[in-house]
């Protein structure tokens, strides 16, 4: 069933105005219960005043869309972001004054676990939509403070021109804009098929980031200290970023956040 959260009329005319074969077939066991109940009450012909899901999604939290060009879907217990192809980057890093990447959070407290899997097409191209960066994909986990003080860890896809893409898992911390270490692709190599999940972990002023293929047996990716001035309730959600010319799809399932 479709939740309750996205609005009928709405998703109704993003499907037919969102022409992707992709997410037809990640929405089609909805649609048919969602036209009916539409059609039903009259309303199948109005246009809709906003085409999009409410801003607050049960179980995965705010929904957090800066230049309000991307999209929200939810069907059962997946979320999918899908990001436009266009000419500027959705990215999360303060360090360049662009931290416009869409994203979903819930407030947290003191220690906790976060965890998602993550699937989609990770194919950024060689192209990128961002100054002296190349094509990326990342879709994940991210906790913050704020847009300066962010910590994410990906699932990624980087792309050099004139090279085939090449995944990794990417786990960064930003403290007041700068980024403190950026990830490299040799940090810890994925698979470019299959799903990733991820898992992030707060004990005390450390974060710690771990990943596995198939959420039994996990990878520590290493620890990140937070400063203690990050005040204890903090927002963890997932997110997706791009600097590709190319439209982005990550589907998020399995999450759950813990003590």
């Amino acid at each position: 069933m479709v939740n309750q959260s996205i609005k009928r009329t709405s998703l109704f005319s993003i499907i037919i105005a969102f022409n992707a074969q992709s997410l037809l077939r990640f929405l089609m066991p909805c649609l048919v219960a969602v036209i009916a109940s539409s059609c039903a009450t009259g309303s199948c012909q109005r246009e809709p005043a906003h085409a999009e899901v409410e801003s607050n999604l049960p179980r995965w939290g705010q929904v957090v869309d800066p230049d309000g060009d991307c999209k929200f879907f939810v069907a059962q217990d997946t979320l999918l972001i899908h990001v436009p192809g266009s000419a500027h980057a959705h990215d999360l890093a303060a360090e360049i004054d662009r931290v416009n990447a869409p994203r979903v959070l819930r407030q947290v407290k003191g220690d906790f676990t976060i965890q998602v899997r993550v699937d989609g097409r990770f194919a950024p191209g060689e192209e990128s939509t961002q100054e002296n960066r190349v094509g990326y994909n990342g879709a994940g986990l991210v906790v913050m403070a704020n847009p300066q003080n962010v910590v994410t860890l990906a699932r990624a896809v980087l792309q050099h021109p004139g090279e085939g893409p090449v995944p990794y898992a990417n786990f960064e911390i930003r403290i007041n804009g700068n980024l403190q270490r950026i990830g490299m692709t040799g940090d810890h190599p994925l698979p470019k098929t299959g799903p990733v999940f991820l898992r992030l972990q707060r004990r005390g002023s450390k974060i710690t980031g771990a990943v596995s293929l198939n959420g039994d047996h996990w990878d520590e990716l290493g620890s990140r200290k937070i400063p203690n001035k990050w005040r204890k309730k903090l927002q963890a959600g997932v997110v997706a970023i791009s600097t590709s010319t190319e439209e982005f799809n990550p589907q998020f399932s399995e999450f759950k956040i813990s003590k």
